[in-house]
């Protein structure tokens, strides 16, 4: 991608770790421009940030990722019940689960009784991949199975609309594909949504680029 050979990449991926963490507020919560607390979507977003780095090798402060993952386990625990959204919920099971430290019967619980009630592709795709991390492969698919479902209802295309978890259609069409194939799940049409996020349009979205290219690496 003409970013420059390996040590250039790690230095920037260090930069970037510095900086996010003077964001880090004192409960182990993100702001987006200084440290503060109250968005978990963001919050998982950004722990999953670090646990990808981390588990490539990068150098994350113990205190600052115990914390990062106490405040997401913090937030799961406390989480009132829910009859649409999800999203940032199952965002956090996710960053959890990869770091074996979810509750299996939390993902059970919310896969059999709260499936219906996840009504983002990239909600229930990342729960699906929450159970796919603990070897629930089943249930993985049936949450994947429900995120493409959801994103056959959407149109191709849509229009600049503010969204709680900063994503978009074609943000959670990529999102679906990289979660499914990093899980080896054959629910989705992987061709289906390749193609949708493959096409010619207009310029992307930081959220839109980040997940593409992930979906790319896993297909890869």
């Amino acid at each position: 991608l003409g970013l420059g050979a390996k040590p250039q990449v790690d230095k920037r991926i260090g930069q970037a770790i510095e900086k996010i963490l003077t964001r880090q507020f004192s409960n182990g919560a993100f702001g987006l421009w200084y440290p503060a607390s109250g968005d978990l979507w963001l919050d998982a977003y950004v722990t999953d940030f670090l646990s990808r780095a981390r588990a490539k090798g990068h150098e994350i402060p113990d205190l600052a990722f115990r914390q990062a993952l106490d405040n997401l386990r913090n937030r799961v625990n406390y989480s009132p019940d829910f009859d649409s959204g999800g999203g940032e919920l199952a965002y956090a099971l996710m960053v959890l689960a990869r770091e074996g430290a979810a509750a299996m019967g939390d993902l059970r619980y919310y896969a059999d009784v709260k499936a219906d009630s996840f009504t983002t592709p990239m909600g229930a795709a990342q729960l699906g991949a929450a159970l796919a991390f603990y070897g629930d492969q089943t249930r993985a698919d049936q949450m994947f199975l429900r995120a493409s479902d959801l994103m056959a209802k959407r149109t191709s295309q849509e229009g600049w609309v503010w969204r709680a978890d900063y994503g978009s259609n074609l943000r959670d069409a990529a999102g679906i594909l990289a979660l499914a194939s990093e899980a080896g799940s054959t629910a989705i049409d992987r061709v289906s949504l390749a193609d949708r996020i493959s096409g010619p349009g207009r310029t992307l979205s930081t959220q839109e680029s980040v997940w593409t290219l992930m979906a790319a690496h896993a297909m890869l």
